[in-house]
């Protein structure tokens, strides 16, 4: 590693008069040759072209410079916003903090979080995609020396795994445990619902709990009984498992009140439902792009009624309605 032992400063001369092209530095080409510098330098790519935000001239704590890049980083998908170009002194103090970071300490940690009725897409280190659903949490560890790439979560996501020898682990609550190499997955795992489920879309991943493991294959979707300590085939169609990604909630006999915690998480609202209605279920498709619009139509497909008040929303039954 001596022979690239300023390879920090190729890199830098790189983004800073070459970026978008390829290589020309015969030291950086050299470098280059090894896949890990190649990933290790998609990263640093990453980190230059997200260092946009900073473009003020004035000298800063690059150590809270990383640290507000990270916030920005879980923010900037929720107001989905594109990040604008980079320029000027403050993204090369970034990067080169980073890039020192990186050869001290390999471990690198990142944290993205929705809050309800936020959606976020995330490119992680290793190139590995997510997309978070409202009210969801992911801690993220990337370890190239310890070969460790590892997921903490809790809510609903969809991961497009980046392929590698080094196994991708997505850790949940209740000892739930899923272990991939390169594949695309849904999961849904609120700490809140009874069950956690899981659909593959393609390649295979390990789900464990405890000493109970499960082998899944591309189009099996699974669920796993947080009580029992169980895991369960479902049947019913793949896409409608991930709809989420195009804003959409099918309906199959589901219950009202399954649909009402659906509502909360993805339209920020607190809905209070009259006893009763508990065992009311539906068919269909919501796809409406406000609360409102989703009032009305559930309103048309059954004898509901519904109020709103702000952010609280009461649901009755029209046959309990007050004579006027």
């Amino acid at each position: 590693m001596e022979k690239y032992a300023d390879i920090k400063e190729h890199i830098l001369a790189h983004f800073i008069n070459h970026e978008g092209e390829e290589p020309v530095d015969p030291v950086l080409i050299s470098w280059l040759e090894d896949d890990s510098h190649k990933k290790s330098f998609d990263f640093y790519h990453r980190i230059w072209k997200k260092s946009a935000k900073y473009n003020r001239s004035e000298v800063f704590d690059t150590e809270l410079a990383w640290i507000r890049l990270n916030r920005i980083n879980q923010k900037k998908q929720q107001r989905r916003n594109r990040l604008q170009f980079v320029s000027g002194l403050v993204a090369v103090s970034l990067i080169l903090f980073v890039l020192s970071l990186i050869d001290r300490q390999p471990d690198i940690q990142l944290c993205m979080a929705t809050e309800p009725g936020n959606r976020s897409e995330m490119t992680l280190p290793d190139g590995s995609v997510v997309h978070l659903n409202s009210d969801s949490k992911l801690t993220y560890r990337y370890n190239n020396r310890e070969k460790i790439r590892e997921v903490e979560f809790q809510g609903e996501g969809f991961f497009d795994v980046a392929e590698s020898e080094q196994p991708f682990i997505v850790k949940m609550a209740n000892n739930l445990e899923i272990k991939v190499l390169g594949t695309s997955f849904n999961l849904k795992a609120y700490t809140d619902d009874p069950e956690v489920q899981a659909s593959l879309v393609k390649g295979s991943i390990e789900m464990s709990s405890r000493e109970k493991k499960l082998f899944m294959k591309a189009g099996d979707m699974v669920r796993f009984d947080k009580t029992a300590n169980r895991f369960e085939t479902v049947k019913g169609v793949l896409n409608h498992s991930y709809g989420w990604l195009e804003n959409k909630l099918y309906m199959e006999d589901m219950p009202l009140p399954e649909i009402c915690k659906y509502l909360e998480r993805n339209y920020n609202v607190s809905i209070f439902l009259q006893p009763g209605l508990e065992k009311k279920s539906y068919n269909g498709v919501i796809g409406e792009e406000n609360i409102i619009d989703v009032m009305k139509a559930l309103s048309r497909l059954s004898d509901v009624s519904y109020t709103i008040n702000g952010r609280k929303i009461s649901i009755t039954s029209k046959t309990n309605q007050p004579m006027k």
